[in-house]
């Protein structure tokens, strides 16, 4: 994971405002990421209870930390420019971004990568 300002500086990610869960969003495209997250604060607006993961994992952060993910929202509308997708978004206590879409949302959107 990266912090904002590395993020919108860094050709690697892209920033952008997403509706997830009918709800506007500060999103991290980031193909970097293999999974996608959401942070606490904005889930709770879901109006959907999240699931315990049944094998909670550690995320590194671009600062050394270790961040323990255990919970994670399911079958989330994520929508670009009125296309709508589902993703799974793990919840993670993130401050810079509202949710860090990762290559498992890129996929599902038959996106490619022209690197």
């Amino acid at each position: 994971m990266r912090r904002r300002r590395d993020s919108e500086t860094s050709p690697d990610g892209v920033t952008s405002i997403l509706s997830v869960q009918s709800h506007d969003v500060y999103a991290l495209i980031d193909p970097s990421s293999t999974l996608s997250y959401v942070s606490p604060y904005v889930a709770k607006g879901f109006g959907i209870e999240p699931e315990q993961l049944h094998e909670p994992f550690s995320v590194s952060t671009p600062v050394g930390e270790c961040i323990l993910a255990v919970r994670v929202y399911r079958d989330c509308v994520v929508t670009l420019r009125g296309w709508d997708t589902v993703d799974d978004l793990i919840e993670l206590r993130i401050i810079d971004f509202d949710v860090i879409m990762g290559m498992d949302w890129l996929y599902s959107c038959f996106a490619k990568l022209d690197c």
